[in-house]
């Protein structure tokens, strides 16, 4: 079986509405009925349009529902999305959790069950790689340091992410 494949504005739609913490049948009975009123005090992005990004589903046909109960993968997915991605879902920011180097993200710190959730949304065009420790640790910032407990950071494992295809 296939994973659901969503575009960009739809991907991040997904993962926005799921930071408010709701039940996944609260946030797609909110989104059908377009009252977003429990929804946006609670997300990450309040601004964000979600009747655009409804509507951009609905024309490309981009099934948002079977992806908040089952999952999904980006059909596409540029630097920029993976950067919103990583801090809708992981709360991880550029330059405060990890440095980027043109086209790839390095010392990203992420659990064995987050990467693998990364990986399953963003696989088709980026590979995630654990990184050296010691590369890794060039990338810590003390904000970062003093941010995370030490059990919570001993359970990380510092990552890179780069195009499959250069």
């Amino acid at each position: 079986m296939s994973r659901t494949q969503l575009s960009i504005p739809v991907g991040l739609l997904v993962e926005n509405v799921l930071t408010s913490g709701e039940p996944k049948e609260v946030i797609i009975e909110c989104l059908q009925r377009r009252d977003y009123s429990r929804l946006l005090p609670l997300v990450k992005e309040s601004a964000m349009d979600f009747d655009e990004r409804l509507q951009t589903a609905a024309d490309i046909g981009d099934d948002w529902e079977k992806a908040i109960r089952q999952g999904y993968e980006f059909k596409f997915l540029h630097i920029n999305g993976l950067k919103r991605l990583l801090d809708f879902r992981f709360d991880r920011k550029v330059d405060r959790d990890y440095v980027q180097d043109e086209l790839s993200l390095k010392h990203i710190q992420l659990t064995a069950e987050e990467i693998e959730l990364l990986q399953s949304l963003i696989g088709r065009q980026w590979i995630v790689q654990a990184e050296e420790v010691e590369a890794a640790a060039e990338g810590r910032t003390e904000s970062r340091t003093e941010s995370r407990t030490e059990s919570e950071s001993s359970s990380r494992i510092p990552v890179r992410i780069r195009l499959k295809f250069p």
